[in-house]
């Protein structure tokens, strides 16, 4: 069961100058802040669940650069702007995003992305009591080689319905020159819906757009592409 082609209405939002969200910030970030990378890493590291402030992800893992989606320069966010949703998500590095209760600040539990999932984990004081809504901004950009590309596309699951619902995407082009940040926020907000089981629809009157982090959902996680990238810093602040 989805609502159309989700690789289909990704593109298709890219296509639409209008589905660009707020361009990069080129200003200086400051303030109170947790910063990790995102490393491009040629092997595996034979699964080390070590903490730190990296991820490693593969440093290639599509078969062609057709799998991706590269023609911007920078840093672009591309947001949901209606349910969208899907019974699989391709195959990609994935990193979680899970909530801790006795957290003080952002943590990393699994630092390896190489073997398919790593996690980080949130500290629940920066999330609105049942809402989960998140009450902190989160940016992101490219360093390192030019001519490469990542793709990080965003989802929340809903076990009681069994469907991924995409709540956007993050496309990352390292071109020459300085590198901006994007404000990726709305990676964290998501529209949902309850799906009408024969139609595969939304019912009328459901549609909402929640926190990824509300109750509804199972886990929370960026299905990553890699095509070269070596390092992608994201810097979350409060």
């Amino acid at each position: 069961m989805k609502r159309g082609l989700l690789t289909a209405a990704i593109v298709s939002l890219v296509a639409l100058g209008g589905a660009w969200a707020t361009p990069p910030d080129s200003g200086h970030l400051s303030g109170t802040h947790f910063q990790f990378n995102l490393i491009g890493h040629p092997g595996n590291i034979s699964g080390d669940t070590s903490n730190g402030r990296a991820i490693m992800i593969p440093l290639r893992n599509v078969s062609s650069r057709g799998d991706l989606v590269c023609d911007v320069d920078g840093a672009v966010m591309v947001d949901d702007t209606e349910p969208t949703y899907s019974t699989s998500v391709a195959s990609g590095a994935r990193l979680y995003f899970t909530v801790c209760n006795n957290c003080t600040g952002f943590e990393i539990v699994d630092r390896d992305a190489t073997d398919g999932r790593a996690e980080i984990r949130v500290p629940a004081r920066l999330l609105d009591p049942g809402t989960g809504t998140t009450n902190f901004d989160i940016y992101m950009r490219a360093l390192g080689r030019p001519n490469t590309c990542m793709n990080i596309n965003a989802y929340a699951f809903d076990l009681d319905q069994s469907l991924y619902f995409w709540a956007g995407s993050v496309y990352i082009s390292r071109k020459s020159g300085k590198s901006q940040y994007v404000k990726v926020n709305d990676l964290f907000d998501v529209n949902f819906c309850q799906v009408d089981t024969t139609t595969g629809a939304c019912q009328g009157g459901t549609i909402e757009e929640i926190s990824v982090f509300a109750d509804v959902f199972e886990e929370y996680f960026w299905n990553i592409l890699n095509d070269g990238s070596r390092n992608v810093q994201v810097r979350i602040y409060w």
